[in-house]
């Protein structure tokens, strides 16, 4: 039998053993991991620092009553699904997973193992949760923006950038949260002077033909969407930005840090450390829907006035003071 037919037949049948029954097997305990960016991204290593770090400071260690599977991926929803399989025939007794992609895989393939997730945005209208406060199935976790950040975006671009006027959202169209943002974005879109349009980005290519074709326009500037797709094309996100003179928003720090002119969103860090609260709960018996699920206590701007000022921008008094962090 294939690799791969034999982790379908056996994740398939893991996942409907009871969860009491799995939480009593063995020692160490065990725990999967399933991030949505490579293991050598320079972003990886923090999140996972944290949220180790957090478990030891809640009494579990990894070689001595932990085990921690980690899988890593940077590409695409089939191999997420694949990844995602291959963690549910380990049997771990809760598993940690970042990304709206991440949870649709796993929600396919357990209905039984715990599921904590990070950075996951609109969980309700994404069909993971019944609520926020009564999550009522084996998912809770981390979201981390509201649909009302969508607009929050698009103001933000327009006060560092008041010459755009066309506005280009590099989107996921299956990502049901985008929607949302989307629309709080096109109603504020008109105050702002702006037309807003959208691409939908499954993979680089996209990207580059997106922005390729925007170029052509005037006073243009872009709205990055939390995807892994974007995440993980950020580079190339950065490079035609500055090639084309664009304006840009993102949705996390790194991107500023990285090159991009400026970011307002969560920490992502932060999550992964609040997360091993609740794996911590969940090994010594609480149930995923005893758990609400959690909204960001900590957002945070970044603005890179090395880019504002390549770009002719003069940052406004006012965003810089309310700024956690300008990079000179």
């Amino acid at each position: 039998m294939r690799r791969r037919e034999f982790l379908t037949l056996v994740g398939s049948a893991t996942a409907t053993w009871p969860l009491k029954a799995r939480a009593q097997r063995r020692s160490p305990r065990r725990i999967g991991v399933v991030s949505t960016i490579a293991e050598n991204d320079r972003e990886a290593k923090p999140r996972v620092t944290a949220f180790q770090q957090a478990l030891e400071q809640l009494g579990w260690a990894t070689g001595r009553n932990l085990h921690i599977d980690f899988r890593w991926t940077n590409r695409s929803a089939e191999e997420m699904t694949f990844l995602c399989r291959d963690i549910v025939a380990l049997e771990p007794e809760v598993i940690l997973v970042q990304s709206n992609p991440g949870v649709a895989a796993l929600r396919q393939l357990t209905s039984t193992i715990p599921i904590v997730f990070v950075s996951v945005a609109d969980p309700v209208e994404s069909g993971f949760v019944d609520s926020l406060a009564h999550p009522g199935k084996n998912i809770t976790g981390f979201s981390n923006f509201e649909a009302s950040m969508g607009g929050k975006w698009l103001e933000t671009l327009k006060q560092i950038a008041p010459g755009v006027n066309n506005v280009l959202a590099l989107v996921h169209a299956e990502t049901a949260a985008h929607a949302g943002f989307l629309r709080t974005a096109q109603s504020a879109a008109p105050s702002l002077g702006v037309i807003l349009s959208t691409a939908n980005v499954q993979r680089a290519a996209d990207i580059e033909a997106a922005l390729t074709a925007l170029s052509a326009e005037a006073n243009c500037g872009l709205l990055i969407m939390p995807h892994p797709v974007t995440t993980t094309n950020r580079k190339l996100i950065l490079k035609m930005a500055a090639q084309y003179g664009f304006p840009a928003i993102y949705p996390f720090r790194y991107n500023v840090t990285e090159g991009g002119l400026i970011s307002y969103g969560i920490d992502l860090v932060d999550l992964y450390r609040r997360a091993a609260a609740y794996i911590d709960r969940i090994l010594l018996g609480a149930e995923p829907q005893e758990l609400p699920v959690q909204a960001p206590s900590k957002f945070e701007m970044a603005i890179n006035a090395k880019t504002a000022k390549a770009l002719g921008l003069d940052v406004p008094l006012r965003l810089q003071q309310l700024a956690d962090e300008v990079i000179e």
